[in-house]
């Protein structure tokens, strides 16, 4: 499910940032080279899972962010014509009706649900297709008691992953639109409302799960769902089932008892059904969703410009901090985007949390570094990450495992310019990876075309 109550607030607040931009632009750098559509045709295994499954976490991102994208272009060049003002709040009224519609916000948080079940075989059904706009929250229904029931049985850390997802996909969404502007020259600007909304309504779902107000909206819900089970969502409110799951790794999911229409299992955790304890983590989860605002290309800060201390070569610069649930609690990650030539460099230092155990972890990625093969200019990306995590995704534990993810892929142009083909693959052992479905071991592989313009 996805709480949906922000938008005002949020527009309101952007009312006022075009007048703070409307001559910001001039002597500003934006060295603009390309923007990267990418259109994912196949990510293995998960697509071959129980059939055909579609769309996979990678998928459905690289869907959301590229609608994001082209339509953002699309609606300010509409609009230029009616200067700074109107082309701003064309943006907002756009990402207003986007979030809510099938490749938009909502749809991809939804996606990233249904991944972590789809890899089971468990089937659900996206409810943004029923194009209720304005509804105050969207639903994954078609989902059996008996497969969650299984699920909790067979996988807890799934299961509790499951319940985070939706919010990791804004994350990651707000990520990968940042890293890629970067990167890539695209204005900053295009995406700021599309940013703002993603992690505003992302860090509110959260905290108001951590409120006794969560228990009047978990109520409202199980009037209205009555005795359809076909029709509920899978879980309710993400984060008191996320936190309730957290603390149960043995619990049968049965034991939460009976619908109150005496129909199915009771799926809707309460605020009241939490301890003290569980109560107090998840409101500090909550606090700790601020450090999504950590980023300053938020405020339309691209880049800075500085010297690289090794070479003395002017080099381009900017952090962001990264907030996601996870698996066995929290990780918060510092990420440093570096741009020198035509060398684009990330860097992050992550801190993984569960109850009160720390455990830390390092990430370094290069994107699209240009090389000539036979005279054919082509581009690779390459990622590593090194981790210690909680054992067995534990909440209480103090032991820890070590782990790893590589990745590794290539663009190659077929238009130079205008489109390419890409393939990319990783491999990770056991382990929480933000926007890898998988805990456990597991190799991947993924391919499609991009279309630059």
């Amino acid at each position: 499910m996805i709480r949906i109550k922000l938008f005002l607030i949020t527009v309101i607040f952007f009312l006022m940032v075009p007048l703070l931009y409307a001559e910001g632009e001039e002597g500003i750098d934006y060295p603009y080279t390309d923007t990267i559509i990418r259109l994912p045709l196949a990510d293995l295994p998960y697509n071959a899972e129980d059939g055909y499954t579609f769309p996979s976490m990678n998928q459905s991102l690289m869907i959301t962010k590229g609608a994001m994208q082209a339509s953002h272009s699309i609606v300010w060049d509409l609009t230029d014509s009616r200067g700074g003002f109107v082309q701003w709040l064309s943006l907002i009224v756009w990402d207003y009706f986007f979030f809510q519609l099938p490749g938009g916000t909502a749809w991809v948080h939804e996606e990233w649900h249904r991944a972590v079940m789809g890899q089971y075989g468990i089937s659900s059904r996206n409810d943004v297709y029923s194009f209720d706009l304005g509804a105050e929250a969207i639903y994954v229904s078609h989902v059996k008691d008996s497969e969650l029931a299984w699920l909790k049985e067979n996988s807890n850390p799934d299961m509790v992953r499951l319940m985070a997802a939706g919010n990791e996909a804004e994350v990651q969404l707000a990520r990968a639109l940042r890293r890629e502007s970067f990167f890539t020259g695209r204005p900053i600007y295009l995406e700021i409302p599309a940013l703002w909304m993603s992690l505003a309504n992302a860090s509110y779902y959260v905290i108001f799960c951590s409120t006794k107000g969560a228990d009047s909206d978990t109520d409202h819900y199980n009037e209205i769902d009555v005795d359809n089970v076909e029709a509920r969502d899978f879980t309710g409110l993400d984060f008191t089932a996320w936190i309730y799951d957290l603390n149960r790794p043995d619990e049968l999911y049965s034991d939460r008892g009976v619908h109150p229409s005496g129909t199915g299992i009771d799926r809707y955790v309460r605020y009241s059904d939490l301890t003290d304890s569980e109560k107090k983590y998840l409101r500090m989860t909550g606090y700790l969703t601020f450090l999504n605002f950590i980023s300053p290309q938020l405020f339309g800060f691209e880049r800075f410009t500085g010297r690289d201390p090794f070479t003395g070569d002017v080099m381009r610069w900017n952090i962001m901090v990264l907030h996601n649930l996870t698996s066995f609690g929290n990780d918060v990650s510092l990420n440093f985007l570096m741009r020198e030539g035509e060398l684009n460099l990330e860097l992050a230092l992550h801190s993984y949390f569960n109850k009160e155990h720390y455990s830390p972890g390092i990430e370094a990625g290069i994107h699209r570094y240009p090389f000539a093969v036979a005279g054919w200019r082509i581009y690779g990306n390459t990622g590593m990450i090194f981790f210690l995590q909680p054992r067995d995704h534990e909440f209480h534990t103090g032991e820890r495992e070590a782990g790893a993810w590589f990745s590794a892929g290539l663009d190659v142009p077929i238009i130079e310019g205008k489109l390419e083909l890409y393939v990319e693959g990783d491999v990770k052992s056991d382990g929480w990876v933000a926007g890898n479905v998988y805990l456990d071991e597991q190799a991947q592989g993924r391919a499609g075309v991009s279309y630059l313009y």
